[in-house]
């Protein structure tokens, strides 16, 4: 409650229409903050919005007047997030904060501090503890909750995190080591809920190497082109430019868009390299189990599973990483002998 008295922006998961969202709240009894369970979408969008402006210009007497948007200097702070989530953030890090950065995100992501809530179950789509991560691990989190049979336990993980406690910490009890095995509790009980076999490391070369393999065509069959999974996931980071104007003033707009959709590769002169759903269903895949290697040691997928939860379809990309895997290695097999 002192953030939003102090005037920090807080965003929380709230209840709305039936499901758990993000959401500024304007007083703490509002955030719905629960053991488990994940929001229906990620907190991305407060770092990169669904859309908005990059610029607007207007044109007046031969004059033309460029304007760029206003960037608010309010600290934000996204409490309750998933460490799913919080890695996802970190993915968007990758993308949006190396070489030249884009200034809007990175403005964004200054000011905002991330309280991170471990989860003391998992959901059944839930495969974190595939993709290398876990129920309680701290990957772009500036301070965590651990939900303990009374209260929470907090850890402080960043400078931000510091500040963000800061003289609200002086009257807390430390932590006994009996507290603090909780977090080693949590990981074995949650952990042992996701079925889920890890996805190998290895597999990110062959199923690159594998990048004219037919089966992709097979794998991609039941794809429906919805671009729901890229929606709903907490590291895709694909949009579309839109200009909109007309002759006195206009803007340049972003948008999300999907790899998956057939006109995101679709040219001016009317080619388009990814023509079948095959093709771009691999591009997904690939996306976020192969291409980010060598950048950075881990995949781009968090194992969140919202886009096995929402696939109309039933897809399962860490069903179908596995298969692509397997099928890529018998083909190779096959041509050896």
């Amino acid at each position: 409650q002192s953030l939003v008295e102090g005037g920090a922006s807080v965003v929380a998961p709230v209840e709305e229409d039936g499901l758990s969202l993000f959401r500024p709240i304007a007083a703490a009894e509002h955030a719905h903050l629960e053991t488990s369970g994940k929001t229906r979408w990620s907190p991305k969008e407060f770092l990169f919005p669904r859309s908005e402006a990059l610029y607007s210009y207007t044109f007046k007497g031969g004059t033309v007047k460029v304007k760029d948007p206003e960037v608010s200097e309010v600290p934000q702070v996204l409490f309750g997030v998933r460490p799913c989530d919080a890695s996802g953030l970190v993915r968007l890090d990758e993308i949006f904060l190396s070489g030249t950065k884009d200034p809007l995100y990175a403005a964004r992501r200054d000011r905002t501090t991330v309280v991170t809530s471990a989860c003391a179950a998992a959901d059944p789509e839930c495969f974190c503890t595939a993709v290398g991560g876990s129920p309680v691990a701290t990957e772009g989190s500036d301070a965590q909750l651990v939900p303990m049979d009374e209260g929470w336990l907090l850890l402080v993980l960043t400078e931000k995190g510091e500040a963000l406690v800061g003289d609200a910490a002086s009257g807390w009890t430390e932590a006994s080591n009996r507290e603090a095995e909780r977090i080693d509790e949590i990981l074995k009980t949650v952990s042992e809920q996701i079925e889920r076999s890890p996805i190998q490391k290895e597999w990110s070369k062959i199923i690159e190497e594998g990048f004219e393999d037919p089966s992709w065509d097979r794998l991609a069959q039941h794809c429906l082109g919805c671009s729901i999974c890229a929606y709903v996931c907490p590291s895709c980071s694909c949009f579309d430019m839109n200009h909109d104007a007309n002759a006195w003033c206009g803007q340049q707009c972003r948008s999300w868009d999907a790899c998956t959709f057939a006109l995101f590769t679709h040219h001016a002169s009317g080619h388009n390299p990814r023509t079948t759903k095959g093709e771009r269903y691999r591009q997904r895949v690939l996306h976020k189990f192969s291409f980010s290697e060598g950048e950075a040691d881990h995949f781009r997928c968090v194992g969140c599973g919202r886009c096995v939860a929402l696939c109309p379809a039933g897809l399962d990309i860490g069903e179908i990483v596995t298969a692509a895997a397997t099928s890529i290695q018998e083909e190779g097999a096959d041509a050896a002998r």
